[in-house]
């Protein structure tokens, strides 16, 4: 067998002057809604963020009950659709077993929410979109959502 030697895919930036597009995408609203408020707080204003699911939702279950807690607001999921996917400069993949059609255009990135740590990928994605480093140590907030995102990942 002969190894096949991958180049890295170069980072497309959005024109100037226009903000870049990041869609999250999941099976159902928590995975997504969650990263997005993650991203919305490290990023700000600097990055245009949407969330969508695969699957229907399940209004008033578990997941809504929880983010309802967390401050966030279910009913701003919407379903996946092409033009939401073309919409986006980055679409991320919110789980290993979350299946989603590869359109040309945003670039596509996969994320193991059961071994990767939620706010360092955020961090490095709005470093990677901005081309401006973001701070390693997070603020007070950002801090105290590390410990909720961990105990919500133990429960």
């Amino acid at each position: 067998m002969t190894a096949v030697a991958t180049t890295p895919r170069p980072v497309v930036l959005p024109p100037p002057g226009r903000r870049p597009r990041v869609l999250f995408v999941g099976h159902d609203a928590g995975s997504p809604q969650i990263a997005a408020s993650v991203l919305r707080q490290v990023a700000g204003d600097a990055v245009v963020v949407g969330t969508s699911g695969t699957q229907p939702a399940d209004p008033g279950g578990r997941a809504d009950e929880m983010l309802v807690a967390m401050g966030l607001d279910p009913a701003e999921e919407r379903p996946l659709s092409a033009g939401s996917l073309r919409a986006a400069d980055r679409v991320v993949v919110l789980g290993t077993d979350v299946d989603v059609a590869r359109l040309p255009g945003p670039r596509y990135e996969q994320w193991d929410l059961e071994a990767d740590d939620l706010l360092t990928r955020v961090e490095a994605l709005v470093d990677e979109l901005t081309a401006a480093p973001v701070s390693s140590t997070p603020p007070p907030p950002l801090a105290r959502l590390r410990a909720r995102l961990a105990a919500l990942r133990h429960r």
